[in-house]
């Protein structure tokens, strides 16, 4: 498990989001740094997205033939969409956020397209991890 591809890179982001979270939580950062959120959800959607390409397509727990880009794509934007509308929901829930406020429509709809550029990036990078894997595998054949 420890050395399939993803799962390092996967738990390095999570620390960091971690790390982040609790930087900008004692200091106060989402509120006195307004683009501090949106790394922090960048950095987030990127997470979730390994994680759910390290899941499909690289942890043995499915059998998945299909290794496009597309596929690629669909996975890990789901997983993000996901994760990042059930942590809106959630904030909701604790009172972070308030439906009423002005700001609430656009602070979330930035929230969640951070999340999947993120996961975009985590698709791109996990696809070209695949392509150079394969390429190497043909090149060490000959």
């Amino acid at each position: 498990m420890f050395k399939k591809p993803l799962f390092w890179e996967m738990f390095v982001l999570l620390a960091i989001v971690g790390v982040l979270n609790y930087i900008a939580n004692v200091n106060h950062l989402y509120w006195s740094l307004y683009e501090f959120d949106s790394v922090v959800h960048f950095l987030g959607g990127a997470t979730s997205a390994a994680f759910f390409l390290w899941l499909y397509f690289f942890s043995s727990f499915f059998n998945s033939q299909d290794r496009s880009l597309k596929h690629f794509l669909i996975i890990a934007i789901t997983g993000t969409i996901f994760i990042g509308i059930s942590w809106e929901i959630f904030e909701l829930f604790l009172g972070e956020d308030v439906l009423l406020k002005a700001e609430y429509p656009y602070d979330t709809m930035m929230d969640l397209i951070m999340d999947l550029l993120g996961a975009i990036t985590s698709s791109f990078y996990a696809f070209i991890w695949e392509e150079k894997n394969k390429i190497n595998k043909i090149n060490e054949s000959r």
